[in-house]
Order: C-alpha cells, then sequence, then structure tokens
C-alpha cells in the first residue's frame, strides 16, 4: 500500500470515529433539549400563538416594544394549573415557605407549624399561586427569573460579577481562608474571578452563580463558608448544597458534611464544584432559568415539582432582581440580547393571580358593633342615606375599599331587598362567620356566571359554572327578585363563595343523584384515577384525580375504549372529561350511596374459557400484550392480591412466593404466561440501583448491549427505546429525586 492510500485510510477512519463520536454526544445530551424543543416556540410581536393563555401577549408584546433586541420561547408545559398548584402546595406541606408572614400567605392546614430555622411558615395556595403566575413577573422588574441561565460567549465580564460582590465579605483582591488544620492561607484571585472561571467551566452565567452565592450567605457570610465550624473546619459550601433539617445545627452540619464528602477544602473549590451541582442537576437537565429551579414544572429530567432549589416561594423572584441590578448598571438601558423562557400552563385563571391580601371582592357578612351604621347610596356622605343599620344589625358586605373617595374608604354592602350602597370602610362593624340557611348539594344545569352578591347589576363575575358542577347551597329564598332573577348562595369545593341564579341550579337527591339522571360518584382506585379529554387511554390527559374525590357524573356508557367502560365525569372544580369505570378485578369509580359490587358489562368480563387472556391490573402493575409492566416497588404479594392462584417464577424458573419480583420472572395466570418488565430494573434483581443506570448509559454510548426485555425495562419514559431520558430518570429515582410510574 503507498503513502498516499495509508493517509486517506486513517483520514477515513478519523471521519468514522469523529461521526460516532457526534452520534453519541447527540444521545446523550441531543435528547433533552429535542424533548424540550417540542414543546418551545420563539413568541412573535402580536403573534397569536397565545390566544389560549389569557393576559399573555399584551404583557410580552409590551416588553418587546421597550426591548427589541429581547426574545422571547414559549414553553407549553402541558401541565393543568390547579393540578401544579395542588403538587406545590397541599400534596407536599412545606414544599413551598414563606418567611415571617401569617393570614392569607399562610397554609390554613400548617398554620403556625415553625419549618427550617423556625422563622418560616408552609405557604398557602394563594401565595403559591401569586408567585408562580408567570403573567404577574412579564414586566422589567421581574422578567430575569425567566432568563435563560446557560453560558453565552462575549456576554459576562469579570467586573460585572465584582458589582454583584460589592460590599459582600467576597469583596477584595484576594482570598483569605482557613484549611482543614486551621491555618490561614491565600488565595491570589479575587471572589469575581474565581466564579468567573467556574462559570465558564460549567457553561453556566457567572451572574446567575454570584447572585445565588450572595442569595445563599449574605452580605456577611455563614457559618458554611467560615471554615472555623467545629467538626468540619477547613471545609466550604457557598451555595449550601444539601443544607437541610429542622434546625440551624443540623442544617449548617448536613451542609459541610456534603462539602467534606466532596472535597471542598478550599473557596474556590467550593465554587467550581458548586457551579457544577448547578450545571449537573439543573440548568443542563431542563432547570436553565430561576423560575424553573424554583418551581420544578419542566420534565425533561423525568420528573415533576420535587426537584427544586429552594423552598423559598419568592426566591426566584428575589434572586432576579440582584441580576437585574448588574444589567443596569452595566447598561441602564438594558439594549443587550437576552433570551426569556416563558412557561404557560393549561386552564389558567383570566386574570392574574392577586398578592394575598389584596382582594377587595369579597362575599362575607358583617356585623354591626356601634349605635348606628349609614348606608349611603354612593361614595359620598352627601348621597342619599339608603338605611341606618342598628348595633348588632347584620348585613352582606361584596367589596372592600382600597382608596379613598371624597375623603373616606368605602366598603359596598347589599340590603336585605338586594340593593347595594356603600358604609365608610373599617368602621362600626365587624366580620363575622357566613349566615347561612341551608347545606344541599347541588349540580349546575346551565353554564351559569357566580357573582360575589346577588344581581346582574352592580356585582362582580367571578367565574362561570361548568354543566355537571358540583356546588353546594349554603342560602336560598333570601333574594328572590333581584334583577328579575332568585339567587342561591353556594360554596365551591375550594371554598369559594358566591351567587348564582337559582334556576340554574338543580338539587342532588338523597339517593346521590338528580332529577336529570346525574349522579354523583365517587374515586374508589388507591392510586387515583386519570380524568381524559376523550374515552380511551391514549387520549390526552386533562388532570389526575385522588381516591375519594367525587365527580358528577353526566354521561354513562359512552364507549367501551381499551377493555373499559368510560363515562363522561365533571369535577368539583369544573373540568369535564372521560373516566374509566372499572375492569373484572376493581371498580374505580362507584355512586356515592351505591354498593362495592363490580359494575363491568358482561361482554368485558374475564372469560378465559373463550381464549381471552386474563388481564392482571392493580396499583402500579397491569399486563400489556404478553408482558406485565411493573413500578419498581412492586412485590409477589402485590400482583397476588389482584390474581389469585398466579404463579410467580424468577428468571431461573424457580416459584417464589414472596419479596420482590424481577424483570425477566415468568406470571402463569388462567393458564397464560407473562413476562415481568420491571422499569428500571434492567439486571432482572427486583430493584432499580446504579447498577442499572450504568448498563443502560454503557448501552447509549455502545459499551454494551441490552436485552429485549432490559430494553422495555429501560423505557421508563414510555417512548419506546433506551435513550439518555431513562438513564436521567432512574437516577433521579435513586437518588429519591423523582419518581418512576406506568
Amino acid at each position: 500500500m503507498n503513502i498516499n492510500s495509508r493517509i486517506l485510510k486513517c483520514i477515513s477512519i478519523l471521519l468514522v470515529c469523529i461521526l460516532i463520536m457526534g452520534i453519541v454526544t447527540n444521545i446523550m445530551l441531543g435528547n433533552q433539549s429535542q424533548a424540550k424543543a417540542q414543546n418551545t416556540k420563539e413568541y412573535k410581536k402580536g403573534s397569536s400563538m397565545l390566544d389560549d393563555y389569557p393576559g399573555y401577549s399584551s404583557l410580552l408584546d409590551n416588553l418587546l416594544k421597550e426591548h427589541p433586541s429581547w426574545t422571547f420561547t414559549i414553553l407549553y408545559t402541558g401541565l393543568d394549573w390547579d393540578t401544579v398548584i395542588k403538587n406545590e402546595t397541599t400534596a407536599k406541606h412545606g414544599r413551598n415557605l414563606v418567611q415571617n408572614k401569617s393570614g392569607e400567605w399562610v397554609c390554613s392546614v400548617c398554620g403556625n407549624k415553625a419549618y427550617d430555622n423556625g422563622s418560616w411558615r408552609c405557604a398557602s395556595s394563594s401565595t403559591v399561586s401569586y408567585y408562580m403566575d408567570p403573567r404577574n413577573s412579564l414586566n422589567e422588574d421581574y422578567i430575569f427569573q425567566f432568563e435563560n441561565l446557560e453560558w453565552k460567549d462575549d456576554t459576562y465580564t469579570t467586573s460585572g460579577v465584582q458589582k454583584i460582590l460589592d460590599g459582600t465579605f467576597m469583596d477584595g483582591s484576594t482570598i483569605k481562608y482557613k484549611d482543614t488544620s486551621g491555618k490561614s492561607k491565600t488565595i491570589n484571585k479575587s471572589y469575581a474571578k474565581v466564579i468567573m472561571e467556574a462559570a465558564e467551566d460549567a457553561g453556566i452565567s457567572p451572574y446567575h452563580l454570584a447572585s445565588r452565592i450572595v442569595q445563599e450567605q449574605g452580605s456577611t457570610g455563614s457559618s458554611t463558608t467560615s471554615g472555623t465550624y467545629s467538626g468540619y473546619k477547613g471545609y466550604y459550601n457557598f451555595l449550601n448544597i444539601n443544607a437541610t433539617g429542622s434546625s440551624s445545627t443540623t442544617i449548617i452540619k448536613n451542609a459541610l458534611a456534603y462539602a467534606k464528602k466532596k472535597g471542598w477544602s478550599t473557596p474556590e473549590k467550593a465554587i467550581k464544584g458548586g457551579a457544577t451541582f448547578l450545571a449537573d442537576d439543573y440548568i443542563s437537565s431542563g432547570q436553565n432559568t430561576l423560575y424553573l429551579q424554583k418551581f420544578d414544572v419542566d420534565d425533561s429530567d423525568g420528573s415533576l415539582y420535587s426537584h427544586q432549589y429552594m423552598q423559598n416561594v419568592s426566591a426566584s423572584k428575589s434572586e432576579s432582581t440582584s441580576i437585574l441590578k448588574t444589567y443596569r448598571e452595566i447598561d441602564s438601558n438594558l439594549n443587550m440580547t437576552f433570551n426569556f423562557l416563558i412557561p404557560v400552563f393549561e386552564n389558567m385563571p383570566s386574570s392574574r393571580c392577586p398578592m394575598p391580601g389584596s382582594q377587595s371582592i369579597v362575599t362575607q357578612n358583617i356585623q354591626v358593633t356601634s349605635s348606628s351604621l349609614v348606608v349611603y347610596k354612593t361614595r359620598s356622605k352627601s348621597s342619599t342615606k339608603l338605611k341606618t343599620l342598628k348595633k348588632n344589625d347584620k348585613i352582606l358586605r361584596i367589596e372592600i375599599g382600597s382608596e379613598k373617595v371624597n375623603g373616606y374608604k368605602w366598603d359596598k354592602v347589599v340590603l336585605s331587598d338586594g340593593t347595594k350602597g356603600y358604609v365608610v370602610s373599617g368602621t362600626g362593624f365587624k366580620v363575622i362567620s357566613d349566615i347561612t340557611n341551608c347545606n344541599i348539594s347541588a349540580v349546575a344545569i346551565e353554564p351559569g356566571n357566580v357573582r360575589n352578591g346577588p344581581g346582574t347589576s352592580n356585582t362582580t363575575t367571578l367565574l362561570t359554572l361548568t354543566v355537571g358542577q358540583r356546588v353546594t347551597i349554603i342560602e336560598k329564598g333570601k333574594y328572590n327578585n333581584v334583577d328579575g332573577y332568585s339567587w342561591s348562595r353556594i360554596k365551591l369545593s375550594d371554598g369559594t363563595q358566591g351567587y348564582i341564579v337559582a334556576r340554574y341550579l338543580e338539587e342532588v337527591k338523597d339517593s346521590g343523584s338528580t332529577s336529570s339522571g346525574k349522579d354523583i360518584v365517587k374515586v374508589m382506585c388507591d392510586g387515583g384515577l386519570t380524568l381524559r379529554k376523550s374515552p380511551g387511554t391514549s387520549s390526552a390527559i386533562v388532570c389526575y384525580l385522588d381516591k375519594g374525590e367525587e365527580l358528577t357524573r353526566t354521561e354513562e356508557n359512552v364507549s367501551t375504549a381499551n377493555g373499559y367502560i368510560w363515562d363522561k365525569v365533571v369535577t368539583e372544580s369544573g373540568k369535564t372529561g372521560y373516566v374509566a369505570r372499572g375492569d373484572d378485578d376493581e371498580v374505580f369509580i362507584k355512586p356515592i350511596n351505591g354498593s362495592d359490587d363490580a359494575i363491568i358489562p358482561e361482554d368485558l368480563e374475564d372469560n378465559s374459557s373463550s381464549g381471552s387472556s386474563p388481564a392482571i391490573k392493580g396499583s402500579g402493575f397491569e399486563t400489556s400484550g404478553s408482558d406485565l409492566m411493573c413500578e419498581p416497588d412492586i412485590t409477589v404479594s402485590n400482583i397476588k392480591s389482584k390474581a389469585s392462584g398466579a404463579v410467580v417464577k424468577n428468571a431461573s424458573g424457580k416459584t417464589v412466593t414472596s419479596g420482590n419480583i424481577g424483570t425477566g420472572y415468568k406470571i402463569t395466570y388462567k393458564g397464560k404466561t407473562y413476562t415481568v418488565v420491571k422499569l428500571g430494573d434492567v439486571s432482572g434483581d427486583g430493584k432499580a440501583t446504579s447498577s442499572d443506570y450504568v448498563k443502560i448509559k454503557n448501552y447509549i454510548m455502545d459499551k454494551g448491549t441490552l436485552s429485549s426485555i432490559a430494553k422495555k425495562a429501560a423505557d421508563v419514559t414510555g417512548d419506546g427505546k433506551a435513550t439518555s431520558s431513562d438513564y436521567v430518570k432512574i437516577k433521579n429515582y435513586i437518588m429519591d429525586k423523582g419518581d418512576i410510574s406506568l
């Protein structure tokens, strides 16, 4: 072979190697970006792409008008707004905290229960809604919580980082610290320089890294950056990673134990290690904005809600102001190029969620405490006096005055005949418990408006009921001819109160049904139930329903898709969709006053003698063709509780009667044998462990192989293939940062 031929052959081999490396890199790194791109779209001024998301377009158009160099990318989360708020609040109390707050800011369930160092309280749903609603931050003051935090060349400067550090313990041209033996040491670099290097190496914004450190440490530093804490001398944790616990001492020790484990024995090592942590665990895993780090509503890493950097509900908003300050010092007009990732949610409220305590629209009863209280026709003491109330008289208030008019703040009230008037706010009366005269379950038979008071005039529409939506009537017959209608006072499942035209409601009888045949049913599944847009297990998910949740069934036997009977239902929050009624092993829903008997038509019942395959289905497992798909914690007893008489054999063919089941096990039930596919359990030992995700990683990088059944177990995302997304999801599950479910 001549020299030219050898050179050409070498070049060919090199090109093939580069191509293979590119493919592997794309598999490992590109899948997450691609998955995210499928849910994102660049916004153009005046576009109709946000017509289904009220209030966004006008706010973004205003920002683009002032800053034409800015770009906005819309993140379509696909998540239902109410479901998101539920998961950020009542689904896990303490997931979001507020400091030194009370009243409407604090969760009514947790009340004064102390969290963290004692000054924090569990945030209420209205508090979380206020901070999570992106529309409250689509302005110049708070927009930077949506800034893309990935490194951008020719954007950042060391002097810009220094501006964030000015006046803090990280000011100065050198870094002085204590080593593990207690000796004083010096690093001949500034903190700004170290942060700049750390951020560039990690591929993240140095301004974000600097402001995050200041957010964690304050201007004077703390025990986790002193290097002098007893038992952990010479160790540093600038980002307070793993700083958890029920007391200050526990929090500090956990953070420094983490630093010691990582070998962070200098401030430089701690900062660079922290930057890598931010990049690997957040910014490179789909949480590349302050907002997404605080509120985990992007499932690029295979999980939702659980992987959140801080419990402080206002963290992303407050930290964004530090970033803004730096940018304004660099360019007061902010005429730089920025990209912002704006999340949108399904079924959002028509208007922005208000700050707790700022609500002026109410439906509440008050009682006169002074000798008399004058009700005026308008907001003026010189207007007509409608009535003078006596001490202990009770009346309905529907608005609280927030601004002075003619020298006073005025509250709007309703007299017994439905007439509206005004009293001077906060003087001569007190709020009392609701005045009710009944407690009747009812459903809406027309899409009527719920108002803060009786009447179509001088009242505010709060919401519109969905046909079939269930409510409780707490007052009727009091306002019988106001603006031509009789009005009933109602309460919704979330506590919202208001008035609606009485004829728009139909009362639920003791039998649990209405005169028109609508039934109130209850979710019976231990693991809850899925509400879908149309009948069928492949239909889009509207929301998830908890066990015990009550629904209005508006239509029965709509379909028999996928072997289930499907009924049309309406939730108490007004969402409409379809649920599976049950199968031959379990009743998924039942009438609230009905029996526990299975309600499956005969043509869908199991009949193994006819040659059909008997289904095995329970919470966390179900048959799919010749496979039995299982979640990671399913045991033999779980299977036998739903398939009595089933024979379980391990991969060696030995019958097992207890313990975990693993991928490759065989289960024989009523003459049909299934192969177990346990999600995450690639090795077949019955558990999802680090060895499983190593096998997946090697397979993706062409360093190992997986059997066909192991590939199914590796596919925890359900997209039909084993990819880096599955690897990340299994890793998060093992680290208790996410779940794996069917």
